[in-house]
């Protein structure tokens, strides 16, 4: 599949739907690297790394209040969602800089 600029965004879209879509978007854009794409990978990941880190700490603690911090990722996607689909390659709000830093090696 050859990773046109309208293919681009909707595989940087895509990474911000679960982690399956994040894995198509990965395997969809191994060789080519587009850049679009490649940067929202790393603003995804983060968000499901913190998504899994709320997860195990609501399981750990049974404290079922925690659950508000997952409105906290739901909006963190909607504004990743919007900025793949403009095309803009900003980071999220507080935590984009972040993972910027820590995924740069692994995407």
């Amino acid at each position: 599949m050859q990773t046109t600029p309208n293919n681009s965004r909707a595989l940087a879209i895509i990474t911000y739907i679960t982690f399956i879509g994040w894995i198509i978007a990965f395997m969809l854009n191994n060789k080519l690297k587009h850049s679009l794409v490649t940067y929202h990978q790393k603003q995804s990941l983060g968000i499901q790394c913190i998504y899994f880190a709320i997860a195990v700490l609501i399981t750990l603690t049974g404290l079922l209040s925690l659950q508000i911090l997952f409105l906290g990722v739901f909006i963190l996607i909607i504004i990743g969602i919007s900025n793949a689909s403009n095309q803009i390659n900003k980071p999220l709000p507080i935590v984009g800089v972040y993972f910027e830093k820590w995924f740069e090696n692994i995407v």
